[in-house]
């Protein structure tokens, strides 16, 4: 995109709905983010192993976040949307939610799960759906769910959507939803690109209650005079369709080639790539993504923050200066960790063991390990899981030959150079914060018409994101080969004990 003299830019909002909070960006035309606001949402888990949450209070944040925004002197074109996916919800035939939405982290499902895997086999299922109905993450299998646990709900539902649906319908009163979040609803033939009529009289649900699907920056409708008062932003702004946050933090990262990965490093690490063809049984998750001839696959950790998290937490305490002690201590031991192999799976594993059941544990400790061992044992055990995902993807002879890299786990050099050198191809560390949100606003772009298309987007995104390059040392790299085949053997070694 050419460049424009600053009072010629155009400005597009992007608005990223999570589990914990909802972030609102500002970013130009040029790819600038020139303010973000956040405001606080809540995950409820009214039992073990359920994951909910109110719609309402997701809207509620969106008006806080975007009305938070400086936007003065700022001429807004087009709005876009990425939210957390699959999240399941009932409406009436007002629109209003019957009943909390159920997150992609819901694992009540199980038996509903197995049941469909078992009806078709896990080659059918992933050649039809692109996965397995894993519980939760197919939204399938929480709807099969509801049907045996609240029947009544369940015939009242005149609609059924997903986190998107509720949201830009809130922003433009249309039903509509995205080809990504169609995907993961486990109702969704994916290499089709549309809603299966198989799937459906399975679930027990008319197509007709399902959302039009479309690509991701498509307009779905204009900003209403309802929701342009709340906002405080003038009616009739384009509103894209949007799409799952791991799609719109892909674009705001700007991948357009398989050989490229992102990785988003956070409490858990969640590693996407692209797809020119629908190569379904790879392992990892699969989903659209913002047209009708690329997908994106998905491989993710449970615990990869979070088990650093833990282990400051339970063994250096709290504090400002907390995470530096931890970092400090990991540069104090060397590659290897005096012979110490963490495992990370403090809740339980998402890509490539697919077991909730899974378990952390410290393996190797003698009495000459050290505090700085078992820091940095945590902290290689993270990016082991990294490499382990990085494995699944080149499964089917994918040449990875670059990963782009955001998030607040990439905020420590120390991190960076660990998981660099365990992985072992070049990182491009992005300097940007707030990938998803950031897409979302990409995706207005696209709406409005200020790029041709996601690609196009997707260029800007690479050219704004201040990129760090570090290449893998090579010693180190090979300092860290047996303790990774240690580590790809422990779990299968000690599955038979927590099973």
């Amino acid at each position: 995109m050419p460049s424009k003299p600053p009072d010629e830019l155009t400005f597009h909002l992007g608005i990223d709905v999570g589990s914990s909070s909802v972030k609102a960006m500002l970013a130009s035309d040029d790819g600038t983010q020139v303010s973000v606001a956040s405001a606080p949402c809540s995950m409820q888990h009214p039992q073990p192993g359920h994951a909910e949450a109110d719609p309402a209070s997701w809207w509620h944040a969106v008006v806080q976040a975007v009305t938070s925004l400086d936007t003065a002197g700022v001429r807004i074109r087009g709005i876009g949307v990425s939210v957390l996916y699959p999240a399941l919800l009932l409406l009436d035939a007002n629109m209003l939610p019957l009943r909390p939405a159920i997150l992609y982290c819901d694992g009540r499902s199980d038996a509903e799960s197995e049941e469909l895997l078992r009806h078709f086999g896990h080659a059918r299922a992933c050649e039809l759906t692109g996965n397995a109905f894993p519980a939760g993450s197919a939204a399938i299998t929480s709807l099969l769910w509801l049907r045996k646990h609240e029947p009544e709900t369940f015939r009242r539902a005149a609609r059924i959507g997903l986190a998107n649906t509720f949201i830009v319908h809130k922003l433009t009163g249309e039903f509509t939803t995205d080809f990504s979040n169609a995907s993961l609803s486990g109702l969704y033939d994916t290499g089709a690109n549309e809603w299966s009529a198989e799937l459906c009289t399975l679930a027990g649900i008319a197509q007709r209650a399902l959302p039009p699907p479309m690509p991701g920056g498509q307009p779905a409708g204009r900003l209403s005079r309802e929701a342009a008062a709340q906002l405080q932003l003038p009616a009739g702004l384009p509103v894209a369709a949007g799409a799952g946050d791991t799609v719109c933090s892909a674009l705001g990262i700007g991948i357009t080639a398989p050989a490229e990965l992102f990785v988003s490093c956070g409490s858990t690490n969640c590693f996407a790539g692209l797809s020119e063809r629908p190569e379904f049984d790879n392992g990892l998750v699969n989903t659209s993504y913002l047209d009708d001839r690329t997908w994106i696959n998905i491989g993710s950790t449970n615990a990869s923050g979070s088990a650093i998290d833990w282990f400051v937490r339970t063994f250096l305490g709290v504090g400002a200066d907390a995470y530096e002690r931890f970092f400090d201590l990991c540069g104090r031991s060397s590659p290897g960790a005096g012979g110490i192999v963490f495992l990370p799976y403090l809740a339980g594993e998402r890509t490539p063991l697919y077991d909730p059941r899974a378990r952390a544990l410290f393996f190797g400790m003698s009495m000459a390990s050290s505090l700085a061992d078992t820091a940095r044992s945590v902290a290689e055990g993270v990016c082991h899981a990294d490499r382990h995902i990085l494995e699944t993807f080149q499964r089917n002879g994918r040449k990875v030959r670059s990963i782009l890299a955001a998030g607040g786990g990439n905020r420590s050099r120390t991190m960076r150079r660990i998981r660099t050198d365990v992985i072992g191809v070049e990182i491009a560390f992005s300097g940007l914060s707030e990938t998803a949100a950031f897409g979302a606003a990409l995706l207005g772009g696209i709406a409005a018409g200020s790029y041709a298309d996601w690609r196009d987007a997707a260029r800007t995104a690479r050219l704004a994101g201040r990129f760090s390059t570090i290449q893998p040392d090579a010693a180190a790299h090979e300092a860290y080969a047996r303790p990774y085949e240690i580590f790809k053997q422990l779990y299968p070694a000690v599955r038979p004990l927590l099973h």
